[in-house]
């Protein structure tokens, strides 16, 4: 009961922080815009305004679902981008006071409208042109011949992430031509309203490779066992907390969301598994890359974080993860943290550009 009134507290206070901070930015909006608008115009455009930034929150709280929450997810960009040029322009501001200048309504409003533009071009740029990243280890241990492994994540199959972008992704494996392909959790966004009625399973059924599919489940993907059901029907091995082997000399691991209050911790996973073989995990979340440094394991595949995805909360993933982006060697085992394939909610990405990872794996002969 007590945690129950502890969660309804943080809500209220994050609302109302939130509508506060909406409130000031309609105020700066305000203040940019008299100038050039008629008091009706302004009127409407206020209206507008608090509707667009309550109307995601209202969609989810009545659970109106895909496409309509999705549509309202767009806002969330602009109110972060708004929020950094709010800053911006407050400290120039202040700044021009101290020379005895001041920054002017239209100057204001010239800059808010280039920096919202910039970012939205470059958001929609970053997030659905995907690039290919390589990436060679070597582990101390008995591997005939290389191993190259595709590894995505965080596809975020829904209202505006589907047939086209997986049809990149056909390509991209195609060109590349990797031995497996391993895509580390979230490959729904959220629901499978989107999915089934754009049959987007008919392309992801594409993705093929002579090793074969696997992923895991992330946070977002919300009904397991329908999601499970429905990803095998493309060929695809859903891994639920269990091994599997890649080949003789190569043991796959996956592992749960940590969003499954039920699921093993990796150190059960591990008890069936022969480490002396290279050991790949594959777990959505990088929260535990310390811990998994001290166990036999040789490569961890991990997303989750979209390295933040809007800019600047990338700064705030950095802080909060070992390794938010990237590839680090840590105890000899190699750790690879996604930006992501796709993005969730506002279809921008600012932070880093939607990837593929393609990761050769070679051992001693």
């Amino acid at each position: 009961m007590l945690n129950n009134w502890k969660a309804i507290v943080m809500f209220l206070g994050v609302a109302i922080f939130y509508e506060v901070l909406i409130v000031l930015l309609w105020l700066g909006l305000k203040w940019m815009i008299t100038p050039f608008i008629a008091p009706k115009i302004k009127l409407v455009i206020g209206i507008l305004f608090f509707i667009f930034a309550n109307f995601s929150i209202l969609g989810y709280v009545l659970r109106l679902g895909a496409p309509i929450v999705n549509y309202g997810n767009i806002w969330f960009f602009y109110f972060t981008n708004g929020v950094v040029v709010a800053v911006i322009l407050l400290v120039a501001r202040l700044v021009l006071k101290l020379f005895k200048l001041n920054l002017s309504q239209g100057i204001s409003l010239s800059i808010t409208t280039i920096f919202l533009i910039g970012m939205t071009a470059l958001g929609l740029f970053w997030a659905y042109s995907p690039t290919v990243k390589h990436q060679t280890i070597k582990v101390n241990k008995k591997i005939e011949r290389p191993i190259k492994i595709a590894m995505v994540a965080d596809i975020h199959l829904g209202t505006f992430f589907g047939n086209g972008q997986l049809e990149k992704l056909n390509k991209i494996i195609n060109d590349e031509k990797p031995d497996a392909i391993i895509i580390a959790g979230d490959i729904m966004d959220d629901d499978m309203v989107m999915y089934k009625k754009r049959n987007m399973g008919e392309t992801l059924s594409k993705l093929s490779a002579p090793l074969g599919v696997y992923t895991v489940m992330g946070n977002h993907d919300n009904d397991v066992r329908e999601i499970t059901e429905e990803i095998s029907k493309t060929g695809i091995k859903v891994l639920l907390d269990e091994n599997t082997k890649l080949t003789d000399e190569i043991t796959l691991v996956g592992r749960n969301d940590k969003t499954d209050r039920n699921r093993k911790s990796t150190e059960d996973l591990l008890k069936d598994v022969d480490t002396n073989k290279t050991t790949i995990l594959i777990d959505h979340q990088p929260d535990a890359i310390a811990h998994h440094s001290t166990l036999p394991i040789d490569v961890q595949l991990s997303g989750h974080t979209h390295r933040g995805q809007i800019w600047p909360i990338n700064y705030i993933t950095d802080r909060v993860y070992v390794l938010d982006h990237g590839y680090k060697e840590i105890n000899n085992t190699h750790f690879f943290t996604t930006s992501g394939y796709g993005f969730w909610g506002p279809p921008f990405k600012t932070t880093a550009r939607s990837e593929v990872w393609m990761i050769t794996i070679e051992g001693t002969k």
